[in-house]
């Protein structure tokens, strides 16, 4: 379970890294104005902001990596009480990060409508006194991010039940022959 658990670790880490260099490009000041300073104490010496961008996207998603890991090892212990193969855990971690990125694609679209439709005033007011100057940039990136959760989530629920239905197939399967 601890194996499965660092690979969901590694795999949401480079994730986070990928992701969080994507979304930087997109918007500099969702990093400076927010994410580096809930961050701070991670800041590494020197001064590159790509670097720090990529140190935050490891921070912000390993532990959620770790704990899909551990869930994932969890319920496919089940009934037969056997750790999933690698197989099965390349799988269920393929699913989980193709539906995160999926999701935070689908973000990027949000936040391009969200453009033409406006802010909500409370966010603007936060972006108000963040200094915030590149409005529609920010808020992509923060949906982007959310939308990834949310993907997260979502693709955690997807693999898991994959895995049940995998499981119960193979059962069936073994009771009949």
């Amino acid at each position: 379970m601890l194996g499965v658990s660092i690979c969901g670790a590694v795999v949401a880490g480079i994730y986070g890294v990928i992701h969080d260099q994507f979304t930087y490009t997109i918007s500099e000041e969702y990093f400076t104005r927010f994410k580096f300073h809930q961050f701070a104490y991670a800041e590494p010496a020197g001064d590159s902001p790509r670097l720090f961008a990529g140190i935050i996207g490891f921070l912000a998603s390993w532990w959620v990596g770790a704990l899909v890991g551990w869930i994932f090892a969890r319920v496919s212990i089940g009934r037969d009480q056997r750790l999933p193969s690698h197989r099965e855990v390349a799988i269920f971690f393929l699913i989980v990060f193709s539906t995160a990125a999926t999701f935070a694609f689908g973000g990027w679209g949000w936040g391009a409508w969200r453009k033409s439709t406006g802010y909500a005033q409370g966010w603007r007011d936060w972006m108000d006194a963040s200094g915030v100057i590149d409005i529609e940039s920010f808020m992509t990136v923060g949906y982007i991010h959310n939308a990834s959760y949310m993907g997260g989530i979502i693709g955690t629920l997807f693999a898991l039940t994959w895995l049940l239905i995998i499981r119960r197939r193979n059962r069936l399967s073994f009771d009949q022959s």
